[in-house]
């Protein structure tokens, strides 16, 4: 095991160079220029592609590049004897949402483990006890969710689970470098807030909730949810706009990522766009502030979110060409704009 100095120069040498190879921004171009899910597998992988249906390669094919991503990860922070909190933190958001599809399958009487991102030597779940939910659970910060509940308050539970990941990388940022700190929990944070407007937009235009409905099912970085919290007030500011009225929303903190609005055309803000338009700035910020603090944990948590995004751009990829989506469209999805070469 290295000390501390030496890895954080022999990670952020390495990071750096797994970074120049990604498939993120102009460069993820190359995944839409592929023509069949063959290729896209032979152009990720060393691997044979694999003998099976379109169906199975393309769920083998995003297993593959979730796994490559997480063992990339985890070499890297396995480099110090004791990873800075944030590192461990942000591999547990897969453990909260596995728990959250074992719980439903356990609602509905599955008898089969579901589909699951395995993180493992850093779980929070024992997933080889299923189905014992408690025994899965002992031990961990999730305990308390011992056993099933009905499927109709699985909601309830879910929305628990999303609030104890959250407090978990807010409380994980206060232990970073103070020299990083800063920056980091500004990044992660505008994210936090991000999705809370995006959730909120989603209650109201999916499910016709109201003010009162939403306030407790937004995430808040303490479990006191107090209405001063900074990662609710920018969603709370929005519950009152009109959905349909680009003039109320124009002026807005975020109006940059709204959806494009045309004088005399109806219009309807649209969550998804919101989201998309975010993830791009997102991950254009840990991008620049990847090389900021080079020997501090912060090359790794920037690295965490930019290979997230490589993975969805993967996804994406593989999704497109398994129901035969065109490229053009299928990269609108992430963000990816075409070239005009005219």
């Amino acid at each position: 095991m290295m000390d501390k100095s030496a890895a954080d120069s022999y990670v952020y040498a390495k990071a750096s160079g797994m970074l120049a190879r990604s498939y993120v921004g102009d460069k993820a171009r190359d995944l839409f220029s592929l023509h069949s899910l063959q290729e896209l597998w032979s152009f990720l992988f060393k691997k044979d592609v694999p003998v099976v249906p379109e169906a199975l390669l393309a769920r083998a094919l995003e297993t593959e590049a979730f796994d490559s991503f997480v063992y990339q990860y985890k070499k890297l922070i396995e480099c110090y004897a004791e990873p800075k909190p944030v590192l461990t933190a942000l591999l547990h958001g897969y453990d909260y949402e596995n728990l959250k599809d074992i719980g439903a399958a356990l609602s509905l009487k599955e008898t089969k483990l579901p589909e699951i991102n395995r993180v493992n030597p850093f779980n929070l779940i024992d997933y080889d006890k299923w189905p014992d939910l408690k025994a899965m659970t002992a031990g961990s910060p999730l305990e308390w969710y011992s056993s099933p509940v009905d499927i109709r308050e699985q909601h309830l539970v879910n929305h628990k689970i999303d609030c104890q990941n959250v407090i978990e990388i807010i409380k994980a940022i206060e232990k970073t470098e103070m020299s990083c700190r800063k920056d980091i929990k500004k990044l992660i944070s505008e994210k936090l807030i991000i999705d809370n407007i995006v959730w909120a937009i989603r209650l109201r235009l999916y499910y016709n909730m109201t003010r009162e409905e939403i306030v407790p099912l937004l995430a808040y970085s303490t479990e006191e949810k107090k209405g001063n919290d900074y990662l609710v007030q920018d969603a709370l500011k929005i519950l009152d706009f009109p959905l349909d009225d680009y003039d109320s929303w124009k002026k807005w903190k975020y109006s940059s990522l709204l959806n494009p609005h045309e004088d005399g055309a109806v219009w309807t803000v649209d969550p998804r766009w919101i989201s998309m338009a975010f993830k791009t700035v997102y991950v254009g910020k840990a991008r620049r502030l990847f090389h900021q603090y080079p020997f501090t944990c912060c090359p790794m948590v920037c690295w965490f979110i930019i290979k997230q995004d490589e993975l969805d751009n993967i996804r994406t990829a593989s999704e497109s060409l398994r129901l035969n989506i065109e490229s053009a469209q299928a990269m609108r999805t992430v963000g990816i704009m075409e070239v005009n070469n005219g």
